[in-house]
């Protein structure tokens, strides 16, 4: 319930296009794939694509190779991304990825600002933001130092295992850290 005292943002994602969607490829994190895995009560083969890591410390060491972990792409976009009536909007906004979020802002010597390369159509209020986005990036980036730690912990005493035995152990690791 708002007052009429409160001035709820605009969003400017109901005007656009949803060119992030369309253009970034979708890196996830394990809670990330602990939320979509439990809200589409799927297993995480279904909507996961893997990317080969660019970056040889941080992928992920599986039989099928050195990867990093995304969402499927359907049609040149988020495979989460359906049109409807000629506008385009996300199918799991409820537990979407930490990225899609946080998109576009980001945190700079602890402030919150507008990343310098979006593809938003319009500035962002960063004032009507701020309450809201400052401890979800600040979540975010805890997911993420949590999943690079859950890597290095698999790279140093699984690698090269299936992936299918990656994402039990991420899962695991995720619902323990839940407890």
């Amino acid at each position: 319930m708002s007052s009429s005292n409160q001035k709820t943002p605009k969003f400017p994602c109901v005007d656009c296009h949803t060119d992030c969607c369309k253009e970034y490829t979708i890196f996830v994190n394990a809670h990330d794939v602990y939320r979509l895995s439990n809200g589409l009560n799927s297993k995480p083969e279904t909507f996961l694509e893997l990317i080969g890591a660019k970056d040889y410390s941080l992928g992920i060491k599986v039989e099928e190779g050195l990867v990093d972990l995304a969402l499927k792409q359907k049609n040149a976009a988020c495979e989460f991304l359906e049109e409807f009536d000629d506008v385009f909007r996300c199918t799991v906004n409820d537990f979407k990825p930490g990225v899609c979020k946080s998109y576009p802002f980001e945190m700079k010597n602890g402030e919150l600002s507008q990343m310098s390369d979006i593809m938003c159509p319009t500035d962002w209020d960063l004032t009507g933001f701020k309450e809201m986005m400052v401890p979800h990036l600040q979540k975010d980036e805890s997911e993420w130092k949590f999943y690079d730690q859950l890597v290095n912990e698999w790279n140093l005493t699984h690698a090269g295992q299936p992936l299918s035995e990656f994402l039990k152990f991420m899962l695991e690791k995720v619902k323990l850290c839940l407890k």
